[in-house]
């Protein structure tokens, strides 16, 4: 168990949450090479379904028209390479115990973050040549 995150939505499960992660605590003090994080924090807002839809627009239209080395790649494939090379990586262990590297989720993004990302995504495709027409649609919604 790497983390555990407790989202509160009112006052009274302020209680339950706290319990609940001193009940955690010897288990993860004991795997702890440097001791434990506390973070309390104003919840983030998340994406809406509006930016979402508008996100997976970009990476289809993206996977259409753009060509490096005489090929092309998915929306999934594209949605790997931004997550890496724009938010950064996180290690997981597999049960194999080989470790591998995946993106950092978009999930972990507030509203304006999310935005600030599809921008330089966008960005980054016309300075490719590929200008995005989807950005297009963030004007008419």
């Amino acid at each position: 168990m790497a983390e555990r995150v407790f989202r509160i939505h009112e006052e009274a499960g302020i209680r339950s949450a706290f319990v609940a992660a001193w009940a955690l605590v010897p288990a993860l003090f004991a795997k702890a090479k440097h001791g434990l994080e506390i973070v309390i924090r104003p919840m983030k807002d998340k994406r809406s379904v509006a930016q979402n839809r508008r996100y997976w627009m970009l990476l289809r239209e993206l996977a259409a028209i753009a060509w490096i080395d005489d090929r092309q790649f998915s929306d999934q494939t594209w949605h790997e390479h931004f997550k890496r090379a724009l938010i950064g990586c996180e290690e997981f262990v597999l049960p194999s115990g080989a470790i591998e590297q995946r993106g950092i989720s978009t999930t972990t993004l507030s509203i304006e973050e999310f935005g600030e990302y599809m921008t330089q995504i966008e960005v980054w495709a016309a300075e490719q040549g590929w200008p995005l027409m989807a950005g297009e649609w963030r004007a008419a919604a």
